[in-house]
């Protein structure tokens, strides 16, 4: 139980992805797609254009939702999608210092299973649900457990 306790109250600067892979807007979600299998992530957090401007987020969900099957008599293609046309934006951020157990209320409220990590305006990491599930897989009393 205290070792769940120290997961709850760990910063998410110790959790979360440093090397977060990100791209520009502009890219097409044919070049996204293959960013993302190239380096074995679900999404890539979207630069902004420019300093006055917010940080997005494209994930696999974004894409399956919003062009392979995006409705009823609505037709995309990755081809000739733009990112910033289906990336979630602004993306939802916390600071390294926040709490897990707060980060995860949060994307629990917010319906979201990454939050984008931001000192001032600093991309400084992602903590997703995976990193946090991660910690908890990995507690010594976990490893005694039969199966």
């Amino acid at each position: 139980m205290d070792a769940l306790k120290t997961i709850r109250n760990t910063p998410v600067s110790e959790l979360m992805q440093r090397d977060v892979v990100t791209i520009e807007g502009s890219h097409n979600v044919a070049q996204a797609i293959q960013l993302m299998r190239a380096k074995r992530v679900a999404s890539l957090v979207v630069l902004p254009r420019n300093e006055d401007d917010a940080f997005g987020i494209l994930t696999v969900r974004d894409i399956l939702g919003k062009v392979i099957d995006p409705g009823e008599n609505i037709y995309r293609d990755i081809w000739n999608t733009q990112v910033h046309d289906v990336m979630n934006k602004p993306v939802f951020s916390v600071d390294p210092t926040m709490r897990v157990k707060y980060a995860l209320r949060m994307m629990n409220r917010l319906g979201v299973r990454r939050l984008v990590v931001l000192r001032g305006n600093e991309l400084i990491g992602i903590i997703s649900e995976i990193e946090i599930f991660h910690a908890v897989e990995n507690l010594p009393a976990l490893a005694q457990v039969a199966l």
